[in-house]
This record gives structure tokens, C-alpha cells and sequence, in this order.
């Protein structure tokens, strides 16, 4: 696969799983906002409320949906999703070299014209609040 569309799914996966900003860390290390709100995405996702998203329910890149759903059964189950979501937000940890929880274009690994789709206001820094906002759009 290429790494543009590693990346993708790793975003893919942030958006899905991504929680507020604001919100606190429960003491365990997971913030439950974050499963909070995917479950609410995964809701959003799920038209026919079966738990799980279905190739039909899916209105993104089938290559996306191939490489989360890891047991090929055509459905993404909210683990799938969960998992590749921590996944995503690892990948974009260690691109984050100076940890200030965002990505400047030096510090992306991916596709140029990729980041230069995500970087929504041409700063040269993806925000979460632009990772948001495509998200919302999405």
C-alpha cells in the first residue's frame, strides 16, 4: 500500500476516534470522550444501526476501508475503528519530532499533496482543529 494511503487511514482513524481537545485524561491513560465520541461517529456512520459500518454505509476511499477492516468480513466493527484509531494517533506522535501537537510539513511522512489538503488554512501546520474540521466534513 502506499504510505499516502497509510496515512489516510491512520487520519481516517484520528477523525473517527478523536476526542476534544479540552477534555482530561482519565486516570487510566484513555480519555473517555474519545470512545464517547466515536461511538456517537460510529452512529453517525451505521444508517441501519447494526453496530458496525458496511461497505454501503461507507462513503469514503474503499482502500481506507479495506485497511481497517482487518478480518475481511466487509464490516468495520467499533474495535477495528478503535484500534486503528490509536494506531493513527501513534503515527502522528512520532511524526510530531518537536511535541507541540502539531504537524508542520517538515515533520509529515506522508503524501505532499495530502497534507496540502488537510492543512485547510495553507499555514503549514496541521492543527487538530483543522484534523476537526475535516472531520466534520467528512
Amino acid at each position: 500500500m502506499k504510505r499516502s494511503s497509510l496515512f489516510a487511514v491512520c487520519l481516517f482513524a484520528i477523525l473517527l476516534v478523536s476526542g476534544a481537545a479540552a477534555q482530561t485524561p482519565a486516570p487510566t491513560g484513555q480519555n473517555p470522550g474519545n470512545k464517547r465520541q466515536a461511538r456517537e461517529r460510529m452512529k453517525q456512520m451505521d444508517t441501519n444501526q447494526d453496530g458496525q459500518i458496511s461497505r454501503e454505509e461507507w462513503k469514503g476511499n474503499p482502500q481506507i476501508f479495506d485497511k481497517v477492516d482487518k478480518n475481511n468480513d466487509g464490516q468495520l466493527s467499533q474495535r477495528e475503528a478503535m484500534k486503528a484509531g490509536r494506531a493513527g494517533r501513534e503515527k502522528l506522535k512520532q511524526m510530531d519530532a518537536n511535541h507541540d501537537g502539531q504537524i508542520v510539513r517538515e515533520e509529515w511522512k506522508g503524501n505532499p499533496e495530502a497534507f496540502a489538503r488537510f492543512d485547510a488554512n495553507n499555514d503549514g501546520i496541521l492543527s487538530k482543529e483543522e484534523l476537526k474540521q475535516r472531520r466534520r466534513n467528512n
